[in-house]
């Protein structure tokens, strides 16, 4: 007969939720009406506290149905608090259905049982129009491609929308995981109810939220005022500065007003969806940081104390909570940061190529400054958030270390062991795994590039650059 108080972890994703102990404590207490389920629930609770005990069969069969419904009923009157995950983030997931990510229902009710993904919701349909936008464009940059040859600023706008109809597609079908995400970390944050919530949770998204906000239409600003400089000085007269503009944008000529002005409200929605992808990184990575942080101040508060064996297994419980979660959004999650991480890589060597270009005044310098810093800046701030999961969850070890002799034994093992073995990360599909040696391989691979790029225009003669006059960079209109 196998021991029943052997305990045996399960990920979250692998647990139902429909008979988890938090459900079952507030159907506990709560006052059932139905007679025959408070006698058969007493009957489950008697057997599991008693162990072998004989329980009297009940006259009348469990109603299984009625039991989850009042489950459920108990679980959506519950207000989460306002520094959960799930209030804390409401703001920026209503800014991200702004620009068609996330079409997922629910994200302002009071709790994640009303979160659902719907086909025939307005804002699936409004994802779904953006989606139909992002093809017209990559059709557009193909043509280009076709009709003009290969140059690296097709591949990059190629790049740029091509990875645009990717996100949105993506982001369609994390809509139909997100409710399932959001109900596990919700589980969690009600076990670890006894070391409360991050402080200011709410706050901080907010605040993150504006700041990426601001600075993200600072930078399409300033893309667009480096094509009208340019424009303005194609068109000396002003009649074309608008077609040059447009030509300098898409590399097309268009001669309807309509149809130029609602590509560019597509593009300006697809700028800052970019920005918001990298938003989302930023601001689960840190929520899942702060649990770590809770975890270990509590943990280093024993530091070197003599404490039971029960109370390392607990702790190596709730460790075991936080991991399976950081795998579960590991598994969300990391198709969005190898899109993130690859789309900014790329135009940071990109922004390092267009530097050895004639600046046309000093205004496009410093528009190019801006932008250059601003994408630099933002990878750098993935990257530090990301990476500071890693180093949280190595903390225990410090700890554990420091257990005094006498009370060592198989639970502080199995732990130590645990958090020595286990790498706990976000990775982009597992190609890499985003750590603090990441951040350096990344930081030395744009430095070789730049040095490259030197070396290559120091060689060179700069006759290309040199004799390319304003008229190399202005279109013949028809």
């Amino acid at each position: 007969m196998s021991d029943e108080n052997t305990f045996q972890p399960i990920y979250l994703k692998d647990r139902n939720f429909t008979e988890s102990s938090g459900y079952e404590r507030q159907l506990k207490q709560s006052s059932l009406t139905d007679s025959v389920v408070r006698s058969n629930y007493n009957a489950l609770s008697l057997k599991e506290n008693k162990g072998n005990i004989g329980i009297a069969i009940q006259d009348k069969p469990v109603n299984y149905v009625r039991i989850k419904a009042l489950e459920e009923s108990i679980r959506k009157d519950i207000i989460s608090d306002k520094n959960s995950l799930h209030r804390a983030i409401t703001p920026l997931l209503i800014l991200m259905q702004m620009s068609g990510l996330l079409p997922v229902q629910g994200i302002r009710r009071q709790n994640t049982s009303y979160l659902v993904f719907n086909w025939f919701s307005w804002i699936l349909a409004y994802s779904i129009i953006l989606v139909g936008s992002s093809v017209v464009m990559v059709s557009l940059v193909v043509y280009n491609l076709y009709s003009n040859g290969l140059s690296y600023e097709v591949i990059g706008d190629l790049l740029f929308h091509g990875g645009t109809l990717i996100i949105y597609t993506l982001f369609i079908h994390l809509a139909r995981e997100w409710p399932k995400v959001m109900e596990k970390w919700e589980l969690m944050e009600r076990e670890m109810k006894q070391y409360g919530y991050p402080p200011n949770m709410a706050f901080r998204i907010k605040l993150f939220s504006c700041i990426i906000l601001i600075l993200s239409t600072i930078e399409h600003l300033a893309s667009i005022l480096t094509g009208v400089l340019k424009a303005i000085h194609c068109s000396p007269d002003g009649l074309h500065i608008f077609q040059h503009y447009i030509f300098i944008w898409l590399k097309s000529v268009f001669t309807s007003f309509a149809v130029a002005i609602i590509l560019k409200f597509f593009d300006c929605l697809y700028s800052f969806a970019w920005n918001f992808i990298d938003l989302l990184i930023i601001i689960l990575a840190c929520a899942l940081t702060d649990k770590f942080k809770q975890f270990n101040q509590k943990l280093a508060s024993v530091r070197g104390k003599v404490l039971p064996s029960m109370y390392w297994r607990k702790s190596r419980e709730t460790y075991n909570i936080l991991a399976s979660l950081t795998h579960d959004f590991d598994e969300f999650l990391s198709p969005v940061i190898l899109l993130s991480f690859g789309h900014n890589l790329y135009f940071i060597c990109l922004q390092l190529l267009n530097s050895l270009k004639p600046m046309l005044s000093s205004w496009e310098a410093l528009c190019f400054a801006f932008l250059f810093t601003y994408l630099v800046g933002r990878t750098y701030v993935v990257s530090l958030y990301v990476a500071s999961i890693n180093d949280q969850s190595k903390k225990p070890k410090a700890v554990l270390f420091s257990v005094p002799a006498e009370c060592y034994g198989v639970e502080v093992e199995r732990f130590l062991m645990q958090v020595t073995s286990d790498e706990l990360s976000f990775t982009g599909c597992n190609f890499f795994s985003v750590t603090r040696t990441f951040m350096l391989t990344v930081a030395g691979t744009i430095v070789t590039y730049e040095i490259v790029l030197i070396q290559f225009n120091n060689v060179a003669s700069g006759v290309h650059y040199q004799n390319n006059t304003l008229a190399n960079y202005c279109p013949k209109l028809l």
